[in-house]
């Protein structure tokens, strides 16, 4: 798996105000990642959101305004792009995770799933080709991102939206654990674009 190259993130569901992943989150899906779900970079004291969330929980994340998006998750589908995240414990702790086994050329795959949505129900909302691996520029993360190529591919009707679990396989079955990131092998990840495609825009 790891030597294929291929790379399924983690992502945050983001509750936009027009529909998931269209703005950053509403102050109802902030009280979701924040208060009920604990999301862990919602929840630190330099997420703006969270500073929101503290200060009544009623402003609206303008991102032309601000200038930069709250969180990686945010802006998937405008930085094309994702982060490895940071370590959270130990002697490494604030410290990027490196993606260190990717491959140019090969898929990059966006998950999530909603605050009720269970585990075996996660969906792929989006894949794109690995076209470099370097520091964001335009918005202002300053971690080192995998970013997408010619190829990107969005779906907007999470309902037809493939199940992540349906392609990846472990012995540990659907439980994603720790980590923003994993390794996908070709197989899977061929399957999974032809699902993708099905439905995307």
């Amino acid at each position: 798996m790891i030597q294929d190259g291929n790379v399924a993130f983690k992502v945050t569901w983001v509750y936009g105000e027009h529909g998931p992943f269209t703005t950053p989150c509403t102050p109802n899906g902030r009280e979701h990642n924040i208060a009920e779900q604990k999301k862990v970079w919602c929840t630190q004291g330099q997420c703006p959101c969270f500073t929101i969330y503290k200060n009544g929980n009623t402003e609206t994340y303008d991102v032309t305004a601000r200038g930069c998006w709250p969180c990686y998750d945010s802006a998937i589908f405008d930085t094309w792009g994702f982060s490895g995240g940071v370590y959270h414990h130990g002697p490494k702790k604030n410290q990027s995770i490196s993606i260190r086994h990717f491959k140019k050329g090969k898929l990059a795959f966006f998950t999530s799933r909603r605050w009720d949505m269970a585990e075996k129900d996660r969906k792929i909302i989006g894949c794109f080709q690995i076209a470099r691996y370097e520091k964001d520029k335009d918005h202002r993360f300053d971690k080192k991102m995998l970013f997408a190529g010619d190829l990107k591919l969005r779906v907007r009707d999470l309902e037809k939206a493939p199940r992540f679990w349906n392609f990846h396989v472990q012995t540990a079955g659907p439980l994603w654990g720790t980590g923003l990131f994993r390794y996908i092998p070709d197989q899977e990840a061929r399957a999974m674009l032809r699902a993708v495609e099905a439905v995307a825009v």
